[in-house]
Formats: structure tokens, C-alpha cells, sequence
């Protein structure tokens, strides 16, 4: 078994359909959607190995995956590695559990050794692949028990600004600007203040709700090219 076969089962459902929370059975092989991040790579794990990886459960017509447990799962099984490794190691996978760096909704997706992934993503990309996945906050990788994969390292440069809900809370003149464009567009914003609190993400997870992009309440990368195009059509 090896790494890259796992791209040539997830590269056949490219363009099909994301819905967050959605349920795969494992051992169907004519599934075809909708997927949610989690569902996606585990189904393509047994799908292409025989391995029910990152779900709760064992038994392919009932697993239920989710995010975090593909962290529970590589860390309780040795297989969790730096993203540095994963970024550069075609087929293994880059997690971001649940509540890291603050994001509440974590994410799972395969990656292509050349610093890109094939993800379900969000409503407005559904599944696809993605560039600039060493700019992206992700928490570890993992590689599967018992596959075969060649490993090179690349290097992981998370976007150093990327506006979120911490403590102390955020604050700049770029959280003000988000502020204005959301007011503008009829959002519920709390005072106009340029500090990034409670309200304001409750803002900005609306918007990302209405454009279908990842929703974690964050103002990164992909948030940041949607504002740009404000207001919403």
C-alpha cells in the first residue's frame, strides 16, 4: 500500500458536493456526496486501504468520523507526525483539532507532497484542490499504519496574521476595517472599535455561512480574498 494511492481515489470525486456534518458509510464505494472534511478522508482511507481511521467506531457501515478524532486516533496509534513532514509526504494528512489557535470547527485534508491538499472544504468549493497549505494553521500530521510513504520535509509558515477570537482579544486597524465593510453590509458588529471580540465573530461566522466558505470565524486567507469582493451577491 502506498501513499500516493490515496490521491488517485480522492482526485475522482473533485467537484462534488461539501455539507458540514455530512455522513459517508465507509464501505460504500459509490458514494458520491455530500461530504463534510472528515467524512471525505476517512472514507477515502478505507476505500483505498481497508482502514477505518479517524471515526468513532470500527464497523465500516456505521463509523461516524470527525475532525478530532483523527488526532486522537494518530496520536493513540504513533502515527502522528510534524506538518512540516505531512506538507512535503504525499497522501498522509494535515489535521487542525478542535480549538487550535483558537478555531472551534477543526479540519482534515489529504495532502499532495507539493505543499497542496485535496479537501472537502467548505459549501462554496465543495471538494477540490487547494494551494499555499504551509500558510495555513494546521496542528500536526498523521500517516496511516501499514502504508508505505516517501517523506520529504517543507516548511510550514502559518499566515502570522490571521484575525480570530483570543485572549486577550485581538485588536488593529485591519479588525476595524472588517468591522466597516460588515456594519456596511447590514452585519451586527458591537461597537466599531478595531478590537476582534465575541460579536464581531458572530459576524463574520454569518458572512462565511453566506458565502459557503470554511466556517470557523476566522479572518484568514480564504475570508480575506472573499472580503475583497464584498459586499456578498
Amino acid at each position: 500500500m502506498r501513499g500516493r494511492d490515496i490521491l488517485d481515489k480522492a482526485e475522482q470525486h473533485i467537484g462534488e458536493r461539501y455539507s458540514l456534518g455530512a455522513r459517508a458509510v465507509f464501505s460504500n464505494p459509490d458514494h458520491r456526496g455530500p461530504w463534510d472534511c472528515a467524512e471525505f478522508t476517512s472514507w477515502c482511507a478505507y476505500q483505498t486501504y481497508g482502514i477505518v481511521f479517524g471515526a468513532y467506531g470500527s464497523d465500516p457501515d456505521t463509523a461516524d468520523a470527525y475532525s478530532g478524532k483523527w488526532t486522537d486516533d494518530a496520536t493513540r496509534k504513533g502515527v502522528l507526525i510534524p506538518v512540516e513532514d505531512a506538507l512535503g509526504t504525499a497522501g498522509s494528512f494535515l489535521l487542525r483539532k478542535p480549538n487550535y489557535h483558537g478555531i472551534s470547527i477543526g479540519h482534515v485534508a489529504i495532502s499532495r507532497g507539493d505543499g497542496s491538499t485535496i479537501e472537502a472544504r467548505s459549501a462554496a468549493h465543495g471538494v477540490n484542490i487547494f494551494g499555499s497549505a504551509a500558510s495555513r494553521p494546521w496542528s500536526g500530521g498523521c500517516v496511516l499504519p501499514g502504508v508505505d510513504y516517501d517523506r520529504q520535509v517543507m516548511a510550514h509558515a502559518p499566515d502570522r496574521r490571521i484575525i480570530r477570537l483570543a485572549r486577550p482579544y485581538m485588536e488593529g486597524t485591519d479588525i476595524r476595517r472588517v468591522q466597516e465593510r460588515l456594519a456596511a453590509l447590514g452585519y451586527e458588529v458591537g461597537t466599531i472599535d478595531g478590537v476582534y471580540g465575541p460579536k464581531t465573530e458572530a459576524a463574520v461566522l454569518s458572512f462565511q455561512a453566506m458565502k459557503g466558505l470554511l466556517y470557523d470565524g476566522e479572518v484568514g486567507s480564504e475570508t480575506a480574498r472573499a472580503r475583497a469582493s464584498w459586499p456578498i451577491t
